[in-house]
C-alpha cells in the first residue's frame, strides 16, 4: 500500500474543506438559514462554529502532512475525514430541509468515500512501526472500551427507560424526531467500531494501531461540538440534560482527547528495538 496520497485524495479533501466552510459560514451568517426553534438554531450555529475552528483545521493540517508521507499526518487526515463524515451525516439528516440540503449530502458522501479510499490505501505496517515499543496497547485498549461504554451508556440511558415504559424519549418531545439521529450513528457505527479497535489493538493486530488512532482523533475533534452543545442545552431550559448524562457526555471526549494527544506524540518518535516481554509497557 502507498504512503503517498493519491491525487484524487487531495482534490476530494480540498472539496470537503470547501463544502464544510461554505455550509458552516452560511449557517452562521445567512439570515433565516435554519428553520427551527431558537435553542436548536443556537446548537446548529455552535456546531457550525466548531467545524470552522476545529474540524476544518484538523483536516487541513492532516492533509498537509499526509501529502508529505507523514504517518502521523495520515492518521490526523483520516481522523479529520471520519469527523467530516460523522458531521455530514448528522447535518444532512438532522437539519430541517433548506437550500443547502444538497451541499450537506455532498459533504457527507464525499467525506465518506474519501475516508474509505484513504483507509484502503494506508500502509498499516508503516503506522505500526512508528508505534511499536512506544504505545501501551493494554492501556489504550482499556481506555477505548471505557470510551465506548461511556458513549453507549449515554445514549441508552435516553432510550431504554422510554422503551420499557412505552413512552417517547424526552429528547424527541423537546427537540423533535431528528434529535435521535446521533443515537443511531453512535450506537450503530461509532460504538461498535470503538470496540473492534480496542480488541484489535489489545491483540496487537497491525490494523488495530490504525483504527485506534483514527478513532481517537475523531473523538478528540468531536470533543468541541459535543461539549459546547451540551453546555448550551444545560444552560437553557428547553432540553433536559441530567447530571448523569452530562458525566457520560464529557468522560468519553476528555479521555479520547488526552489519548489522541499521547498517541500522536508517540508516533513522532523513532521506532526502537523491543522484546516481546516489554512491548506495550511504555507510552
Amino acid at each position: 500500500m502507498d504512503r503517498q496520497l493519491r491525487r484524487w485524495h487531495v482534490l476530494a479533501t480540498v472539496a470537503v474543506l470547501v463544502l464544510a466552510a461554505v455550509s458552516s459560514l452560511a449557517g452562521l451568517f445567512r439570515p433565516g438559514h435554519y428553520h427551527a426553534a431558537l435553542v436548536i438554531v443556537e446548537s446548529y450555529r455552535m456546531q457550525d462554529l466548531t467545524i470552522l475552528v476545529g474540524g476544518i483545521p484538523v483536516l487541513a493540517v492532516g492533509l498537509w502532512y499526509a501529502m508529505r508521507s507523514s504517518p502521523r499526518g495520515r492518521i490526523v487526515w483520516l481522523g479529520g475525514l471520519a469527523y467530516m463524515t460523522y458531521m455530514g451525516a448528522s447535518i444532512a439528516v438532522q437539519i430541517p430541509f433548506n437550500a443547502f440540503f444538497l451541499v450537506y449530502v455532498a459533504l457527507f458522501g464525499l467525506s465518506l468515500f474519501t475516508f474509505l479510499g484513504g483507509m484502503v490505501t494506508t500502509d498499516a505496517d508503516a503506522i505500526r512501526e512508528t508505534l511499536d515499543g512506544h504505545l501501551n496497547t493494554t492501556l489504550y485498549s482499556v481506555a477505548l472500551v471505557v470510551i465506548g461504554l461511556g458513549l453507549g451508556a449515554l445514549w441508552l440511558s435516553d432510550l431504554v427507560p422510554p422503551l420499557l415504559s412505552g413512552t417517547e424519549p424526552s429528547l424527541i418531545e423537546e427537540s423533535g424526531p431528528q434529535a435521535i439521529v446521533t443515537h443511531v450513528i453512535d450506537l450503530g457505527v461509532v460504538v461498535p467500531s470503538i470496540f473492534v479497535s480496542a480488541a484489535w489493538l489489545y491483540r496487537e493486530r497491525t490494523w488495530g494501531f490504525v483504527f485506534a488512532g483514527v478513532e481517537l482523533v475523531l473523538g478528540a475533534t468531536l470533543a468541541a461540538p459535543i461539549g459546547i452543545m451540551t453546555i448550551v442545552f444545560m444552560a437553557g431550559d428547553t432540553v433536559t440534560i441530567s447530571p448523569v448524562a452530562a458525566f457520560f457526555t464529557f468522560l468519553p471526549i476528555l479521555v479520547s482527547t488526552l489519548l489522541a494527544v499521547t498517541y500522536l506524540r508517540s508516533m513522532g518518535r523513532r521506532p526502537e528495538p523491543s522484546t516481546e516481554s516489554d512491548r506495550g509497557h511504555s507510552v
